[in-house]
């Protein structure tokens, strides 16, 4: 709980910062976000820790996460950040035509495969929508992004979320892969998904020579390095030769779930966007 009644925030900005440092867990991430600089994040963060009466973040490996005392008060601001995106978002779209920036986290593989062929509809129907995408494999919140794609259920969080298909891993190699040593996965920190443990079984527990960050990179260096290595089916059926490492295991079936803020259900920027990405999603035949 946070201080007494004297507490008084005089400079509400300062909240900005501290919901974008929660949202990136870095400091320098929350100064792109804010277009400024890790000092002035890390100087606005102190004048606020100092009202407060409390530490805001502490500094673990995976990043700066929020101290227990100021959970309610981040949820807080973040409704109060979503509420005031669909407010604009409305206002903005009351001519008819909708204008604005959505950000999107998923799976790299998935946007790569998914998503292009249907980018012309959306600027056909929405000219003045600007996306971007950001390549996250694993991921269960929303960081700085508007909404995420991802093979992980958030728990969580004020998020809606809705299931959104399916997607299919496996490890995969060309006929001339070598078998029985070298092979290519996620990072470490991932190594708790079912479908890097099915890997593991695949390859009869031993570590792999190379991970990389997502599975669109995992397919991106089986390519290059012709060494066997987890990936997707749909990354697998654009590289012609490419087959399942082991055509006895099938594949590792995952779940996928489109999640956003509650308080963006009613912003008609992000449902335009949730709508584009599901008809994609619906159309797209091998995930």
């Amino acid at each position: 709980m946070l201080r007494g009644t004297e507490t008084r925030i005089d400079n509400w900005d300062d909240l900005r910062y501290l919901l974008a440092v929660h949202k990136t867990g870095s400091m320098s991430a929350a100064a792109r976000l804010l277009t400024t600089n890790p000092a002035t994040v890390s100087r606005r963060l102190a004048r606020l820790s100092e009202t407060l009466g409390y530490e805001l973040f502490h500094k673990t490996p995976e990043g700066w996460v929020a101290s227990e005392a100021i959970g309610a008060l981040i949820q807080s601001v973040g409704s109060f950040e979503g509420e005031i995106d669909s407010f604009l978002n409305a206002s903005d779209s009351s001519g008819g035509e909708l204008n604005g920036a959505i950000s999107v986290g998923m799976p790299g593989s998935l946007a790569n495969a998914v998503l292009p062929p249907f980018i012309p509809d959306l600027v056909r129907r929405h000219p003045g929508i600007r996306l971007s995408l950001h390549a996250q494999t694993y991921r269960e919140t929303l960081g700085e992004n508007d909404l995420i794609v991802s093979p992980v259920r958030p728990q969580q969080g004020r998020l809606i979320v809705k299931p959104i298909g399916k997607v299919h891993a496996n490890m995969y190699a060309f006929e001339d892969s070598p078998r029985g040593g070298a092979w290519i996965s996620l990072l470490r920190e991932h190594d708790q998904q079912m479908a890097v443990q099915n890997a593991f079984n695949i390859m009869d527990g031993r570590p792999p020579s190379l991970r990389v960050e997502t599975l669109h990179d995992t397919a991106n260096a089986i390519r290059t390095t012709r060494l066997p290595g987890l990936t997707l089916r749909i990354e697998a059926e654009q590289t012609p030769g490419l087959e399942r490492y082991d055509p006895s295991v099938p594949d590792t079936e995952t779940p996928l779930y489109l999640c956003y803020h509650e308080t963006r259900r009613h912003d008609p920027l992000l449902q335009a966007v949730i709508e584009w990405i599901s008809n994609a999603f619906d159309k797209s035949d091998t995930l």
